[in-house]
């Protein structure tokens, strides 16, 4: 059993083989009792008893998934393609394309083996092959594979991630709910997340993880935070018909750490914002209330459950690279937010210098500590203004006049703090007067003082790809 074990679960590098491997495993430790080819005829009675053959996304017209194979005759032909790859039947010698490993090895199509070439079109594969080459080891892992994944909209959704105690958790959740549904008589088919969106649920996934993994958030050797990062891989495909399609979206880890940190450190203020900018098209003309965090139009209320699978602006524009900084700004306008997450944002996603994020607060201190409303007014408007580079620069510039006629004693902007921190090669300018702007904002929230001020102009080409 324990060789059948190692075989069967050890990780290989492909997302599918190695979900299907921690399924195996999962099984193995529930019944260790039972051999590989006892669990795949439990498999089988699920796929084709409870599910009712309905695996055509994953395997096409296979023995289970093909019309002609309905009821006992698709349990009994599956049962007898497995126990031929356990016997070696119809083998050939050669290289597994997944384990690396030499010995027997078989064909994989689309009817055995999850987005493959077609077994009738040789010219899909190698040399005109019939089939990808493919150990008993690896096909059988994949048959595992629909009892560790979720429907994800009108796709398959398979997490992986660069953790196998990330990935090994996911698998143990889902197979924690078929086990529940399939013991109530309730299971019909893979579980189905309450997500169509991959952008939503990939956040999903990184907040369950964050409350559940420890290894994901901290080191278990130390208990200090874990920096080797942790990355998410959401391949989302359907192998049916004639149309098989897949994409990857990827949490990268510089994402994944920020999104930690908000969750760890700032849950409250991070949801204040973040939960803003849902949107859905069918919910129109809605107001967010930030006491309740519900979204309130002329007719109804939604509450986080609900709209939580809205498309949200901030995770796409994190998954896809694109800067949250307008977003951060047009918040702290209205609402405090602890500046600290600004600068992780800043440092980790935007590669900031951090010296540039201490100047900025240090400036922000200059222009609010001590002034009139007034004064402090007209600096927020001459900086909202600011529609070149050379506005902000005199803007500056003037701070530094202003600072060296009060004579304080220490030095407000160096020259090689601006050369170096404020504007610096590379730099955008909007992306310094946006941060200033904030920094003086939360400023302001911390010592409660209200200044009213013109609304921000969002009618910037690149400030519109960050509306809900």
């Amino acid at each position: 059993m324990l060789t059948e074990l190692i075989n069967f679960t050890k990780p290989t590098g492909d997302p599918f083989a190695d979900v299907g491997g921690l399924v195996i495993e999962y099984l193995q430790e529930k019944k260790p009792e039972k051999s590989i080819m006892e669990l795949i005829e439990e498999a089988t009675d699920i796929y084709v008893k409870k599910w009712n053959n309905n695996l055509h996304s994953f395997f096409l017209n296979s023995s289970i998934t093909h019309n002609s194979n309905k009821g006992q005759k698709g349990i009994d032909k599956t049962i007898a393609f497995y126990q031929g790859l356990l016997d070696g039947e119809n083998a050939e010698y050669g290289f597994c394309r997944i384990t690396g490993q030499q010995g027997e090895v078989f064909n994989g199509a689309r009817d055995n083996h999850i987005m493959s070439g077609s077994s009738t079109l040789i010219n899909f594969h190698h040399g005109f092959e019939s089939g990808i080459r493919l150990s008993k080891e690896a096909l059988i892992r994949i048959f595992f594979v629909p009892l560790g994944v979720e429907q994800l909209g009108n796709k398959v959704a398979v997490l992986t991630s660069n953790n196998e105690d990330v990935t090994r958790f996911f698998v143990r959740a889902t197979m924690d709910n078929n086990s529940r549904d399939i013991g109530s008589g309730i299971s019909e088919s893979i579980q189905n997340s309450d997500f169509s969106n991959p952008t939503n649920a990939l956040f999903d996934y990184a907040l369950q993880c964050i409350n559940n993994v420890r290894t994901a958030t901290l080191d278990e050797d130390t208990g200090m935070s874990n920096t080797a990062g942790i990355t998410l891989n959401l391949f989302h495909f359907t192998n049916f018909g004639a149309s098989p399609t897949i994409n990857l979206f990827t949490l990268p880890a510089t994402v994944f750490k920020f999104y930690s940190f908000c969750i760890l450190k700032h849950k409250k203020d991070w949801q204040n914002f973040v939960f803003r900018f849902y949107s859905s098209s069918k919910f129109k003309n809605a107001q967010f209330d930030i006491d309740s965090k519900t979204w309130t139009n002329n007719k109804e209320t939604v509450e986080y459950k609900d709209y939580r699978i809205w498309r949200n602006s901030i995770f796409e524009n994190l998954l896809n690279d694109k800067s949250i900084l307008y977003a951060f700004l047009r918040h702290s306008k209205k609402y405090q937010l602890n500046f600290n997450i600004v600068e992780t944002y800043q440092v980790n996603i935007r590669n900031m210098n951090k010296k540039a994020l201490t100047k900025i607060k240090e400036l922000a201190n200059f222009i609010v500590t001590n002034r009139s409303d007034d004064e402090i007014k007209k600096s927020i408007t001459r900086l909202n203004g600011s529609k070149y580079s050379q506005d902000l620069r005199k803007f500056l510039l003037k701070l530094v006049k202003q600072d060296h006629e009060e004579e304080n004693p220490q030095l407000l902007i160096s020259l090689d703090e601006y050369v170096e921190y404020l504007f610096p090669d590379g730099t955008n300018w909007k992306e310094i007067r946006d941060l200033l702007l904030i920094a003086i904002y939360q400023k302001l929230h911390e010592v409660n003082k209200k200044i009213a001020t013109e609304d921000i102009e969002e009618n910037e080409s690149e400030n519109q790809s960050n509306e809900e």
